[in-house]
């Protein structure tokens, strides 16, 4: 039997699965596949889908057991992050997405689109400390309690051979991909860890930048 954080994850993989806008995360290099995930999430995969048979065809009521708290979702202007957050919202939660970019338009849609959950939005830097931070202050101001955290920003080198990428580009990817992870991580930790009697789940998918 699945616990409500495994039954969460198999959720997020599953979507990186089907989801028709995703693409290997490889930075640099061009690839075929459209199901290259993290190590970690790679692992979870396989563990939560491959070895049941019928999980690729998950009902849209498998994450339904949340644990109360509300959700965060950066890199959600577009692409998966978008569509956790959509998810997410039909199933009765209420999510902060953010992005570089402004969000407005995209919780515009999504509030349109999903009527059963509320969304906030706001500017985030991942690869940015102090960015992160004023994300980690607005989703206590606007969730009070957060329940899920989903790392999903991230960028790409452009799809091409590693020496044909300038160095500015590959420090902004590094930033964004593994920095803007750890800072996540961290300040979700942060909040999660003062929630007392409460769980909290965080969750580092990283999406490609692909538009």
């Amino acid at each position: 039997m699945m616990n409500s954080s495994s039954k969460v994850l198999a959720f997020l993989a599953t979507l990186l699965v089907i989801n028709n806008n995703i693409y290997s995360t490889n930075a640099f290099t061009p690839s075929t596949s459209n199901t290259h995930l993290s190590t970690s999430t790679s692992f979870i995969s396989r563990n939560a889908i491959n070895n049941t048979p019928t999980q690729l065809q998950m009902s849209k009521s498998t994450v339904t057991e949340g644990n109360g708290g509300g959700v965060v979702v950066t890199g959600a202007a577009g692409g998966v992050g978008y569509a956790y957050a959509g998810e997410f919202m039909d199933r009765g939660y209420d999510v902060v997405i953010c992005d570089i970019k402004d969000c407005s338009i995209a919780a515009k849609a999504l509030t349109a689109a999903h009527p059963n959950g509320r969304v906030f939005h706001t500017t985030c830097d991942v690869s940015d400390a102090a960015s992160v931070e004023s994300l980690g202050k607005f989703a206590v101001e606007k969730l009070g309690t957060v329940g899920y955290w989903i790392n999903n920003a991230g960028i790409n080198g452009g799809r091409r051979a590693l020496m044909d990428v300038p160095l500015n580009t590959v420090e902004l990817v590094v930033k964004v991909n593994l920095l803007g992870v750890l800072l996540g991580t961290k300040i979700a930790m942060d909040i999660m860890k003062d929630q007392e009697g409460f769980t909290g789940e965080i969750f580092n998918t990283v999406g490609s930048g692909v538009k």
